[in-house]
């Protein structure tokens, strides 16, 4: 979830997630007409057309508490109904093209637009069937078939077919700029078209179509990789997978893409539970109820104000105008804990992501790794952190856990590591051997996002440099739809960063957010914000990520483990605080949830009886 990432509404991000896939070796291929389950284990094999396992994902499926029950989960629903659900956007959606989404309110409400091969059971996070009923893995997990459903069709009624999900995958290998392309990357012949479309050879024809993507019949999909994978099954459960209707979509001109999501056009894009008939740009949106959905129908309509500001936020749900909220104040979470009234309604989950400090390293005063004097600022800044009183103080100590390494606590690969403990007078060493004792000379910069959180710790940050070290930086509170880019672009100095995980696997922490192939204008990636490139670094991933075998995976979590403490010494980021989730829901409504990634599928949202 870096550039998305990364997933969510409201205080704390969340990003859409999927499972670990399987793995095997040579002999006869695998059917699999259920699920996978999470974990780095050998292909599972379920029956029937819907999963029913229960199992967690990597600690990755925590069940929302509450002062009452957990908000219960709604499983069939009645289509057209004049019921509305109010849920409110804490910022305006980046996009809806699912070439292109990468932040939180995109991916909560896009979620509702598309369908993929698979999908997330949002109680287990397990990948699942969803367009495709079935598939075949073949022993080595290097050739996967998929079987489609022959009666999903698209919002307008136009039937789904192999061919528009190969022509929506090759869409999105075409598209330098899509955040989430690398995702494609293990499909053979993907890298050779995001190489074709950039290139300035005229002498070489275009590469437009990955080889690994083939149409066999109408509904029939194989899938060849590079090699053996391990999560490549979940990956397909990502929104950079999600399939559109070539007809609707080809009609955007070049220069503007993602036209097909303008307001009165997207009917026909998707083939989703709701379809986006209104978009009034920074004040609100309108989905309405797709009664030709191949799932269980939606209930409710669902409105969506965006309401920037919590504490209005927070005003309009206590008066009935919100009948969810995500991310209450940290500030507000006790006082709403001990009404008679709210506490009931409020839930909580310690979410899957974790926030940091991006340092970028390919320029000065933070880079090159390796610059004896670069390297010492960097260790001073992270040795200047006092992480338990930044959640004190900026998160009441409520709304987050302090944290020192990458990955969180209970997401798969997690290790107990600190490469550099709090220390003000260690730090302030380090700065004056970086050469800038007492901070003279050096101006610094922290970028963060415009929502109430990230400011309240970037005061605290700011307050604790000043103090620990002397510094007085200046904070810089920017949209963050525009930090985004920019952030990608390595515009910033010192910046807010966060990742909220997308599927349970290492992978898409370690190799998504920091391989040197993830540097924008670097590499096709564009994840990799601190611009950190280290060939040990790379090479430990890379091995990891094509080591599918499953007596393995204990090789395979440690050689994660080493990068990631490769990483944290070398410190292009400082970790700050892994989130906990907070929401508010109305008991007005049954089915509106949340796990530790993602806000359930709004078609599971049901009128109270």
């Amino acid at each position: 979830m870096s550039s998305k990432k990364i997933v969510i509404p409201a205080l704390f991000l969340l990003l859409l997630t999927p499972v670990l896939a399987a793995c095997g070796t040579e002999a006869t291929p695998t059917t699999v007409t259920g699920g996978v389950t999470g974990g780095t284990t050998a292909t599972t094999v379920m029956t029937g057309t819907e999963s029913t396992a229960t199992t967690a994902v990597g600690g990755a499926a925590d069940t929302a508490t509450a002062p009452a029950a957990t908000a219960p989960m709604a499983t069939t629903g009645t289509s057209g109904s004049a019921t509305t659900f109010r849920w409110r956007a804490f910022a305006e959606p980046e996009t809806f093209d699912p070439a292109f989404m990468q932040e939180f309110v995109s991916i909560d409400l896009g979620q509702n637009l598309y369908d993929g091969l698979t999908q997330f059971n949002p109680q287990t996070l397990v990948s699942e069937p969803a367009i495709a009923k079935s598939w075949d893995i073949s022993p080595d997990s290097s050739v996967y078939t998929f079987h489609l459903r022959s009666d999903v069709k698209f919002t307008n009624g136009d039937p789904v077919t192999a061919n528009d999900f190969k022509y929506s995958w090759n869409r999105v290998l075409n598209t330098p700029q899509a955040p989430y392309v690398y995702v494609l990357d293990d499909i053979k012949g993907a890298k050779d078209v995001e190489a074709s479309v950039v290139s300035t050879d005229t002498t070489k024809p275009k590469v437009t179509e990955a080889s690994g993507i083939e149409v066999v019949d109408p509904y029939t999909l194989k899938v060849t990789l590079n090699g053996p994978s391990a999560y490549f099954l979940a990956q397909t459960s990502l929104w950079t997978y999600y399939v559109v209707n070539q007809k609707v979509v080809s009609q955007c001109p070049k220069d503007k893409p993602s036209c097909f999501m303008e307001t009165g056009k997207q009917m026909g894009a998707g083939t989703g539970a709701y379809v986006l008939d209104t978009w009034e740009h920074n004040q609100r949106l309108h989905m309405t109820v797709n009664p030709n959905y191949w799932q269980d129908k939606a209930s409710v309509d669902v409105e969506v104000p965006i309401v920037k500001d919590t504490g209005t936020a927070q005003v309009q749900f206590e008066n009935g105008q919100l009948d969810a909220l995500d991310g209450p104040d940290p500030q507000s979470i006790k006082r709403i804990q001990s009404d008679a009234k709210l506490g009931p309604q409020l839930y909580s989950v310690g979410q899957a992501r974790a926030v940091w400090i991006g340092l970028n390293v390919m320029q000065a005063p933070f880079g090159p790794v390796g610059d004896p004097k670069a390297d010492a600022l960097r260790q001073a800044i992270a040795m200047s952190i006092d992480r338990q009183q930044l959640v004190d103080l900026a998160l009441s100590g409520v709304a987050g856990v302090p944290m020192t390494t990458l990955l969180p606590k209970g997401v798969p690969g997690y290790q107990d590591f600190q490469a550099y403990k709090f220390d003000a007078a260690a730090a302030k060493q380090k700065l004056a051997d970086a050469g800038y004792a007492n901070c003279q000379g050096l101006s610094l910069t922290y970028t963060t996002r415009d929502r109430d959180v990230e400011q309240a710790v970037a005061t605290q940050l700011q307050a604790q440099l000043k103090t620990n070290l002397g510094c007085d930086v200046k904070v810089d509170v920017i949209p963050w739809k525009d930090m985004l880019t920019a952030r990608q672009a390595h515009k910033y100095t010192m910046f807010y960063g966060s990742w909220g995980q997308d599927y349970p696997d290492p992978q898409d922490w370690l190799y998504a957010l920091f391989d040197s192939s993830q540097i924008q204008g670097v590499g096709p990636g564009s994840g990799n914000d601190p611009g950190y490139s280290n060939p040990a670094f790379d090479k430990l991933i890379r091995d990891a990520n094509v080591l599918a075998d499953p007596s393995k995976q204990a090789d395979r979590m440690k050689m994660y483990q080493q990068a990631e403490q490769m990483l944290l010494k070398d410190a292009p980021i400082v970790p700050l605080y892994q989130a906990t989730r907070y929401w508010e829901a109305s008991p007005k409504f049954t089915g509106y949830n949340t796990n530790a990634e993602f806000i359930y599928p709004l078609r599971l949202v049901k009128p109270a009886q």
